[in-house]
């Protein structure tokens, strides 16, 4: 195994010795030429070196969600109603492709197979999440009838 004194040695002679190839394209991202050369890397130190792209943006919000406070509203800034669309569409249309393809079985339970749209991959989607925030050892669990085991919303 290489020491960390051998490692720093390793790293000094790249940034000295590698250089590009002329193949590559340096007018496409002259901004990006500085952060391209190789530099020393000092492995002793525990705290990280600057980054080489400082952030410049300006941090925040930058839309308006009401006073409310809800939790949906900013769900709703992630997954809209043309994000739901797309998930919608790609669904089906990766289940049209696959069913061309599959050679199924009489009994498959994929012949019951029918187009999803956005009601129903929404409530997938809140199912998903709730199994993440209500954790269960056994996925059956969360269907279970029994008191002790019940999740009583996931009824309804």
């Amino acid at each position: 195994m290489n020491s960390d004194s051998e490692n720093e040695c390793l790293i000094e002679e790249r940034s000295s010795d590698e250089k590009f190839s002329s193949s590559e394209s340096e007018s496409d991202d002259d901004c990006l030429d500085s952060a391209r050369d190789w530099c020393q890397i000092d492995v002793t130190s525990p705290l990280p070196s600057h980054p080489k792209f400082p952030f410049t943006g300006n941090p925040g919000i930058k839309v308006c969600i009401g006073d409310s406070g809800d939790p949906f509203e900013y769900f709703n800034l992630f997954l809209d109603d043309e994000m739901f669309s797309f998930i919608v569409e790609e669904t089906n249309r990766y289940a049209e492709s696959f069913f061309e393809n599959a050679e199924l079985t009489p009994g498959s339970r994929a012949l019951k197979w029918k187009n999803t749209n956005k009601e129903e991959m929404k409530r997938f989607i809140a199912l998903l999440l709730l199994q993440g925030v209500v954790q269960k050892t056994v996925e059956q669990w969360f269907w279970s009838k029994r008191p002790i085991l019940s999740t009583p919303f996931l009824e309804k």
